[in-house]
Parts: C-alpha cells; sequence; structure tokens
C-alpha cells in the first residue's frame, strides 16, 4: 500500500477561482523512512495576490517559467491513500486529478489523540511531538508553507498518529467533520466543550447563526454524548 503524503501552496482557498502555485509530496514507508521525495512549482493561470504571497513567499516572478498543473500532476499519481494536514483542502483541489483514492487528515486525527492541545496546526504538532529535525533532516532547511517542507513535516506527524490509533479509525475520523474539544470564541471561550452549559450547545447547533460546520457538528457531537453518558473524551 503507498501512503503518500501531499501538500500544495495556492493562489488562495478557493479551488473554483483559485489555483495550485506549488505542489509536493513524500511517501511513507513501512519501516518509518520517506521516500520518493516530489515537488514542483506550478505556473497559474491568475495573479498570486499579495496575501497569498504573504503565507508562503512565492510572487509570480518565481512561477513565470513553470510548467502547468497538466505538465506535473501524473507525477503525484498513484497511491492507494494521500494524507495531508486538513486534508480536505489539498482534496477539494486535487481529488479530482488523482483519482480513486483514500484520504487522511492528520488535522483531524490529531483532534482526536490530543484533544486537549492548544493548537493543532501542523507546526504546532511539528514540535509538540518532538519533531524539531523529522526524518534526520535539519531544521535549517526547511521552510514553514513551502509545499516539500510541509510535506515532511505532516509525514512526521502521520507517523507518530499511527502509534495511537488503527488505519480504519484515521480513514473514518478524516471522513467527519473536524472534532473539536475546546471552544474557542464566545462567552465560554477557553472552555471544554463537555463542561458547557447544554443550553449553550444547543444554541450552536439549532440557533441561527454563521458558525462553522465543524463548531456545530463538534457541539452537536458532546450533546449526543451527554444524553448517552457517554465517554467524555473523542479519542480512542
Amino acid at each position: 500500500m503507498t501512503i503518500r503524503i501531499i501538500d500544495i501552496e495556492t493562489t488562495g482557498i478557493d479551488p473554483d477561482a483559485d489555483a495550485i502555485i506549488e505542489i509536493a509530496s513524500v511517501d511513507l514507508l513501512r519501516d518509518g523512512t520517506i521516500a520518493n521525495q516530489r515537488s514542483a512549482l506550478v505556473r497559474p493561470p491568475i495573479p498570486v495576490p499579495p496575501e497569498s504571497s504573504a503565507v508562503h513567499h512565492l510572487i509570480d516572478e518565481d512561477l513565470a517559467f513553470a510548467p502547468q498543473l497538466d505538465d506535473v500532476i501524473d507525477q503525484f499519481k498513484g497511491a492507494d491513500a494521500y494524507v495531508a494536514h486538513n486534508a480536505d483542502f489539498e482534496r477539494s483541489f486535487l481529488e479530482h486529478r488523482l483519482g480513486d483514492a483514500l484520504w487522511a487528515c492528520t488535522y483531524k486525527s490529531a483532534l482526536r489523540i490530543w484533544p486537549d492541545l492548544l493548537s493543532h496546526s501542523n507546526q504546532a504538532l511539528r514540535y509538540r511531538l518532538g519533531l524539531v529535525n523529522p526524518f534526520n533532516i535539519d531544521r535549517h532547511t526547511l521552510s514553514p508553507h513551502r509545499a516539500l517542507s510541509d510535506a515532511i513535516v505532516t509525514a512526521g506527524v502521520f507517523k507518530e498518529i499511527i502509534k495511537h490509533a488503527t488505519w480504519p479509525e484515521i480513514v473514518r475520523w478524516s471522513s467527519e467533520p473536524a472534532l473539536l474539544s475546546v471552544l474557542r470564541f464566545g462567552m465560554h471561550r477557553g472552555e471544554r466543550f463537555d463542561a458547557v452549559p447544554e443550553d449553550y450547545l444547543r444554541w450552536i447547533v439549532e440557533g441561527q447563526n454563521e458558525l462553522r460546520e465543524e463548531v456545530k457538528a463538534s457541539a452537536r457531537y458532546w450533546l449526543d454524548r451527554r444524553a448517552s453518558n457517554g465517554p467524555l473524551l473523542p479519542g480512542l
């Protein structure tokens, strides 16, 4: 089974309007090492907004002579499963190009395994898990928010995740909305969902608000747990 950790940088977050400008991947082998490092800059059909350049530091000049996505995508095809941090994002840009494969999300899995961490970002997990030099790669050679560096870090995080969860669990979690354990807004900010008053959770679920679906789904999960007197922690 080929497990390919993949990462992209883009002009923005809308797959219908934005474009990939960098793509990279590594394969995680059974012995816990990585192989087949691949990385390519991509010339997009639209300019790179300054707000996006501020994240990955790629500008139009860097991409002027890069190939188009159709010219490089084949080298990233062929895996049985793709892993990404916040995989819904990569999947929204790539699923129709990479074919029928499983997807796994290190972000959603980390929320289940380490629910009380202050941050579940890729870099926060990296340092929390002691992956300063992932796969013995000198940290000074890694550039956060560049595709290959992020793919390597994600591979390190995924290697830790599979010590705590089975593959079917990871795939299932990845297909569901992200399960949050701590509220990050409002009058109960910083409190665990299982300690928040029931009426507040019902307002999240049923109220006329514009909260993200993952917040509503998490409130619904904790309400159901409370009703069934199930375990308070969402882990394994």
